[in-house]
């Protein structure tokens, strides 16, 4: 909800926006406004090479892969998703979607990835793409002890504080977690409603807490992160 809520809002602000699903659980799409589909890559686009494993073809290039395969959503966002379990992560999908994760540098684009929540992604290097990397922690105990794991992992450099429903809160994710606060995202019933229709909350409920603080999110991270 919070990747895609920030894709939304970074188009909005002019920006060219990549959002990319490297979670292989449903999720980005719905919070974007697309839906279940995903685009995803053809398998054609890496091959297996002897005593060199998976590479991808010769004349890859990610802005044409970007430009043929990615589906735009609204607000122009370009997105391309990794595959769902069990099926569709072929290896040589794989190989592909994180060359393009990595290499798709045009200029004057954003590219924001969403992670699998917890610490394996992160530990296989599928953050290194990234300039910022935000931690979305919430109140809990579990969401804590991973964010304070990825916190000595050295993946991060940023934090979000999530459902929070209080000053209170906000302060034990802070205490727990020594990172830059780029914001509070208080906990909304309206998301929630939206998340069990399916439907994207910045589509459904455009003024409720949540979408709002993800805006000011956004605006941090175009004149002050960036």
């Amino acid at each position: 909800m919070v990747a895609g809520t920030l894709c939304r809002q970074l188009a909005r602000r002019g920006e060219c926006v990549l959002a990319m699903d490297v979670d292989t659980m449903p999720g980005l799409g719905l919070s974007l406004g697309l839906g279940e589909d995903c685009a995803r890559l053809p398998a054609g686009l890496a091959e297996r090479v002897e005593g060199k494993g998976w590479q991808v073809k010769p004349g890859f290039r990610p802005s044409n892969v970007v430009d043929r395969h990615a589906r735009r959503g609204p607000d122009g966002v370009e997105f391309l998703a990794l595959g769902k379990l069990p099926d569709h992560v072929e290896p040589a999908i794989s190989v592909a979607f994180r060359y393009v994760l990595e290499h798709f540098r045009r200029p004057g684009w954003s590219v924001v990835g969403d992670l699998a929540a917890g610490t394996r992604q992160p530990m296989f290097g599928w953050a290194n793409f990234a300039r910022t990397v935000i931690v979305v922690a919430d109140p809990s105990a579990k969401s804590l002890l991973t964010a304070r794991r990825l916190l000595r992992a050295g993946v991060a450099t940023h934090l979000l504080a999530n459902k929070v429903r209080d000053d209170a809160d906000v302060a034990a994710i802070r205490e727990a977690v020594s990172l830059p606060l780029l914001g509070a995202v208080p906990y909304d019933a309206d998301v929630a409603e939206a998340e069990r229709s399916g439907n994207a909350p910045i589509d459904v409920a455009p003024e409720c807490r949540a979408v709002r603080a993800i805006n000011a999110v956004a605006g941090r991270l175009v004149t002050e992160v960036r």
